[in-house]
């Protein structure tokens, strides 16, 4: 027994050594990585089922495009081994971005022999690999693994040496061919520099991003730094585009640090789990603007079994505009240092002139759009035609228009002077105001619905429907309120969609073969799908995007493989 134990851990062991075999030929100062794992995917589907689904198909079919014998049968005998983990990272100098493909072979010559013969004719054998410098990617391989890198140059570094690099123009050559020629040469320089070599401080080493791949993910994305990667992909484009960027140093302007994201395929849903952390600096401004818990007179004010979807939004609006002057301050201060001193004067009359506390009793920063329902309605529209003699005359038609029925709600804690607000709309004829029900009055040809307000109880709704407003009025709110009441009072922000209530309602008549065949797949194998935003825990922010599944097939992946199969038909 303890042999067989010793055995097993061993395997295991090695299996993670295998695994991790590329990722010690990937530096640590990537700015972007995208890891598929393989073991994981693995456990979920079988290579046939590639095969056999239409994306499998249409591999199969472009690999045997031009072989007239040996038919390759699977995409598993192509030459790349599928079943070792993949990886896409992204690398950014200050003069070209690298796009870079990094995956296991298990068959050399098998993958030489995959390749177009007017690529064979370019490959370039040197020591213990081969390459192919292509017109937008540079391939290069040995016996174990393949690496495919495409370069860009950034137009923001050809600007600011543009004296130097004209020296390297040859006679007579144009601006785009040197670019191109230039980034050519500069992205097989950091090919040959990468490829199939050991790094000691590499991706594997770095525990930032070993702990952001969570037990399970098929796949992980992760981001050394949003703020300043976003920053420096700005600068690129040079001043001509993106003047403030070219003289601020590198600043982190949104102070959004190390981004995570792990993609699972699960029995009941498939979802996306997204970690976020800021900077000590906004981790200050962030924690006092998403801290807050959605009223629960927003939360108790629709019926959660009834709404095809909503959107519920919660964040405190009088710390937002305390913070505003300073975030405005360290976004644009940085990026604009000649004018720092006229940030700062900015935020400073900012808050001498907003009365944060004020506005934040008007708009307590709660808000939940509910949508209740669709209808038909006929509506008028304004349009010409012509005569026999082309004398334009302007007629009236009406057509059928798909109408939503709508309620949001906006926290507030000044009903008298809203209520002020809609007496001074009512004296100048821009509201009707009966039975405490507000109508705006409204053109169809602007808005092709009527639009009802209702203040009460800390809350300014606004609704399509005068049956919604009337019992709004009359505390006619009965309603089941336990289904979402956690999920929004938890989250800052939740966007919810009932999937099948919402295409059931759509009519399918104009409808396509293939998007009557997703509408029928939808039906019969989903349920819904709910985006939301965690307030702040510690210095990160997270969200999750789940799409829920009626359970009918072993996992999520397989769902996705066979709803793939059912629209391409």
């Amino acid at each position: 027994m303890k042999k067989i134990i010793a055995t097993l851990l061993f395997l295991n062991t090695f299996t993670i050594l295998q695994a991790q075999e590329l990722e010690t030929k990937i530096p640590s100062n990537i700015d972007v990585l995208i890891s598929a794992n393989a073991e994981n995917l693995f456990k979920l589907i079988k290579v046939s089922d590639i095969d056999e689904n239409a994306i499998g198909k249409e591999i199969l079919k472009d690999l045997n495009r031009k072989r007239e014998e040996d038919k390759v049968s699977s995409v598993a005998n192509a030459g790349v081994n599928i079943k070792a983990n993949a990886y896409y990272f992204f690398s950014k100098t200050d003069s070209v971005s690298y796009h870079n493909l990094y995956v296991e072979l298990n068959n050399k010559q098998l993958f030489e022999s995959m390749l177009s013969e007017r690529d064979k004719k370019k490959i370039q054998n040197k020591d213990n690999y081969s390459y192919i410098e292509g017109r937008s990617a540079f391939k290069i391989w040995n016996d174990n693994s393949l690496l495919i890198v495409g370069g860009d140059m950034s137009r923001g570094y050809f600007s600011a040496h543009k004296e130097r690099l004209e020296k390297l123009k040859e006679e007579g050559e144009y601006n785009y061919s040197f670019k191109k020629r230039i980034t050519k040469e500069w992205t097989k320089e950091y090919v040959l520099s990468v490829f199939n070599k050991r790094f000691d401080n590499s991706i594997a080493a770095s525990n930032k991003f070993l702990k952001s791949k969570k037990k399970n993910a098929s796949a992980t994305l992760w981001v050394r730094n949003y703020g300043m990667l976003m920053t420096d992909l700005f600068k690129s484009f040079g001043e001509y585009l993106y003047p403030m960027y070219a003289e601020g140093g590198s600043q982190n302007i949104y102070g959004v640090e190390e981004v995570t994201a792990n993609l699972f395929f699960d029995k009941n849903d498939a979802r996306v789990l997204l970690d976020m952390s800021v900077s000590p600096e906004m981790k200050k401004s962030f924690k006092k603007i998403y801290n807050k818990r959605m009223s629960r007179n927003l939360v108790n004010s629709f019926d959660h079994d009834k709404a095809l979807a909503f959107w519920s939004v919660s964040l405190n609006t009088e710390e937002t505009l305390k913070q505003y002057p300073e975030l405005v301050h360290r976004m644009y201060g940085g990026i604009l240092p000649k004018f720092k001193e006229e940030m700062e004067i900015v935020g400073d009359l900012f808050s001498l002139i907003i009365d944060e506390e004020a506005i934040g009793r008007l708009i307590t920063g709660d808000a939940l759009l509910v949508l209740n329902d669709f209808s038909k309605e006929e509506v008028e529209y304004t349009t010409y035609e012509y005569d026999k003699d082309y004398k334009r005359k302007e007629v009236t038609k009406t057509k059928e228009e798909f109408i939503p029925d709508f309620t949001l709600m906006i926290g507030s804690e000044e009903e008298d002077l809203l209520n002020k607000f809609f007496k001074l709309g009512e004296k100048h004829q821009a509201v009707e105001i009966e039975n405490n029900v507000v109508k705006f009055k409204t053109k169809k040809s602007d808005i092709p619905f009527d639009l009802y307000s209702v203040v009460k109880n800390d809350v300014l709704y606004l609704t399509t429907s005068k049956t919604n407003a009337l019992s709004i009025v009359r505390g006619n709110n009965n309603f089941n309120t336990k289904k979402h009441n956690k999920l929004v009072r938890d989250n800052s922000t939740v966007l919810f969609v009932d999937v099948n209530a919402v295409l059931n309602k759509i009519p399918n008549n104009w409808m396509s073969k293939s998007e009557k065949e997703a509408m029928r797949f939808s039906t019969d194998n989903l349920n819904d799908g709910v985006f939301r935003v965690s307030r702040m825990k510690g210095n990160t922010i997270s969200s999750e995007l789940k799409l829920s599944t009626q359970g009918n097939k072993e996992n999520t992946l397989k769902l996705l493989l066979e709803f793939i199969n059912s629209v391409a038909k």
